[in-house]
């Protein structure tokens, strides 16, 4: 009841993995991912498959993939998910998911980028919770602030290790990184214009009240 869309998505990715495992076993591979709905370019493009772009967030190719990627999405997660509360976090892990794939694909339409790739997982959506992170640490600072520095290391981590390793997407993780970025960043930017906004009105009347008793 506290945090409905993180345990919400884990509940996604376990259920969508056990269906899987019955149908193909504990793993997957490539062929059999696209069949569940994992992401490549040319399905996106030539038929127009662009269900992929959200879909492929819940995909697990393994045990350890999906227990991984649980893992973080619970321990971000629910952090995020109580300081924006559930609409703008919703907001923040659509934009996430949606980028994912999304910005790769942007690529490919421009320079055939990652054409061979079949690519799923939750991980995009975690690295956009820490973008999003990354936009309280720089509008809010102070504890936000210190939380996104002691996560930083592991971050720059996760990032070496999906360079490093050509089975980890690198596009997907940055891709989604940008877009817990940015929508965290519109929303709190716009929440703040808001809040001063609504502040300038109250002082206004306020001195009109001091005025005209």
């Amino acid at each position: 009841k506290k945090y409905p869309i993180t345990i919400g998505l884990i509940l996604i990715c376990i259920i969508v993995y056990v269906i899987s495992v019955f149908i193909y076993g504990p793993s997957m591979d490539a062929q059999q991912g696209l069949h569940f709905g994992a992401y490549n370019p040319l399905f996106v493009f030539w038929n127009h498959d662009y269900y992929r772009l959200l879909t492929a967030n819940f995909v697990h190719f393994g045990l350890l993939h999906i227990i991984v990627n649980c893992y973080s999405l619970y321990g971000l997660g629910i952090f995020v998910e109580s300081v924006l509360k559930m609409k703008r976090y919703l907001i923040v892990i659509i934009c996430s998911a949606l980028a994912t794939s999304g910005l790769p694909y942007l690529l490919y339409l421009f320079n055939g980028f990652e054409v061979n790739v079949v690519s799923g997982g939750i991980s995009g959506v975690i690295f956009g919770i820490i973008g999003a992170l990354g936009a309280l640490a720089i509008v809010y600072k102070d504890v936000f602030l210190s939380i996104f520095k002691q996560l930083m290391p592991n971050v720059l981590a996760m990032l070496a290790i999906s360079f490093l390793v050509p089975s980890i997407s690198l596009s997907g993780h940055v891709a989604g990184l940008i877009g817990g970025f940015v929508s965290t960043y519109f929303i709190l930017n716009k929440k703040k214009k808001n809040q001063e906004s609504g502040a300038r009105k109250m002082g206004l009347m306020t001195f009109k009240g001091g005025v005209h008793p």
